[in-house]
């Protein structure tokens, strides 16, 4: 068996698999937040670390037994380890704000806007987890100095088990500013600002080491958005695209070999590095925030309660007008858009025909998105929907009759990211059998 421990910003769960990659066993939290110095939430690292342990014990006292640990985990988050192994800073939450000013100097010695390109970063303050360690340098001087280590949250999970700093690729390589993909290596101002010297050199996110005392085999923990990559780089031999989709839409592509240019990072583009270090392109869209707003607008607008869109089917006749009518009556704005519609909802006269319209507008963004993720790239083929939106019949068969020339396919699995952890730490282990099988690929 192979335990793994999936932890988002909200939700944390374990997961025990055989070496089927069955689910025999899963436990699910949320812990409370604690405070940083400034008042501003952050996770409770201590409440985490003990859940952790607790978890574990109270599954081997029902009678699993497991050779293998791993973890995925939210990203942009590094916890900072003192010269006796010991967290002495919170982790603080990426939400927090960047103070006015702070990048200022870095920015003088390196232009925003080349540091995004060579990095592959849009500028996001504390979502680039490297300024983190730059804020620390320029605010907590002497806390900054007490570290010895900083480690991204999956790699500090896997060191509580065998006392080894350690760094991965999906982790460094997704938004940190840390990372020059041309080069493949930390980029200069991080060794020239002196940040660099804490953080280790990434390996693959299939390693393992040995836990101390021995009896596991503790893998070095991966990025939560890349994990739920790697069922589909293992088990699809042919180029694709996957669509992610949620709260946000992440259209990703394995097998972009370009850089990314300015007006891609200005449309919320980015790059990851799978968890063997290669480049991964990928174009983000706040699809599901935009979709869940709007369908408080349209409920009330027939009396509906929540969920009642799941029960709309998709309708040939329906998908004809909203495409014929060229006309917008939703606002957007999550979207990055904030267009006027011009079209006012009263003149709609069934749910079903707004349900229709909502998906309509959405898809348009979203066929934005994976034109901008596919890019120069040839040889596509297929296309994962995976995810909430899979399950959307309406969305998919617009997606599918929009974009024709592709072979469209979903999949559903709930236990993406931790299955994806489980693969890379039992490679050998997972067959094109096991891909169809356990994500229910099916056509659309």
């Amino acid at each position: 068996m192979t335990i793994i421990f999936d932890i988002g910003k909200t939700n944390k769960k374990c997961f025990v698999f055989d070496k089927d990659f069955k689910v025999l066993a899963q436990v699910e939290t949320t812990l409370s937040e604690k405070f940083d110095e400034d008042e501003f939430p952050c996770e409770n690292l201590l409440e985490l670390k003990g859940w952790i342990f607790k978890t574990m014990h109270q599954l081997r006292e029902q009678g699993y037994k497991w050779k293998k640990i791993n973890f995925s985990t939210y990203g942009a988050s590094l916890v900072h380890v003192n010269k006796f192994g010991l967290t002495n800073l919170p982790l603080y939450n990426y939400l927090k704000p960047m103070p006015a000013g702070v990048l200022d100097d870095l920015y003088e010695m390196y232009p925003k806007e080349q540091l995004a390109l060579e990095t592959s970063s849009p500028p996001l303050d504390m979502l680039n987890s490297g300024f983190q360690l730059y804020w620390l340098m320029k605010t907590q001087f002497d806390s900054f100095m007490d570290i010895v280590h900083s480690m991204h949250l999956p790699n500090y999970l896997s060191y509580l088990f065998h006392d080894l700093p350690v760094a991965d690729y999906t982790s460094i390589g997704c938004h940190t500013a840390l990372w020059d993909f041309a080069k493949a290596d930390y980029h200069e101002w991080a060794s020239t600002q002196g940040i660099s010297y804490l953080l280790k050199r990434p390996m693959p996110a299939t390693t393992t080491f040995p836990s101390l005392g021995g009896g596991l085999e503790v893998g070095i923990g991966i990025h939560d958005s890349s994990a739920a990559l790697v069922p589909y780089l293992v088990g699809e031999s042919a180029p694709f695209i996957l669509i992610s989709t949620g709260t946000w839409s992440i259209t990703l592509n394995p097998f972009n070999q370009e850089s990314l240019t300015i007006k891609e990072l200005e449309q919320d583009c980015l790059e990851f590095l799978t968890m063997n270090g290669d480049r991964v392109k990928a174009a983000r869209l706040f699809l599901g925030n935009a979709f869940a707003k709007q369908i408080d607008v349209l409920n009330p607008r027939f009396g509906h309660s929540n969920g009642a869109y799941k029960k709309v089917v998709f309708d040939e006749s329906l998908y004809q007008k909203v495409k014929g009518n060229n006309h917008k009556y939703f606002r957007l704005a999550s979207l990055g858009e904030p267009e006027l519609r011009d079209k006012n909802l009263k003149d709609i006269t069934s749910f079903e025909w707004g349900y229709h319209q909502l998906v309509w507008e959405l898809v348009q963004y979203q066929i934005k998105s994976i034109k901008l993720a596919i890019g120069k790239t040839q040889g596509i083929k297929t296309i994962y929907v995976d995810g909430g939106f899979s399950q959307n019949d309406v969305f998919c068969q617009m997606l599918k009759l929009e974009l024709p020339d592709f072979v469209w396919k979903r999949t559903q699995l709930a236990a993406g990211s931790a299955l994806g952890a489980a693969i890379a730490i039992n490679m050998d282990a997972f067959t094109p059998e096991h891909f169809h099988k356990i994500l229910k690929v099916e056509m659309i």
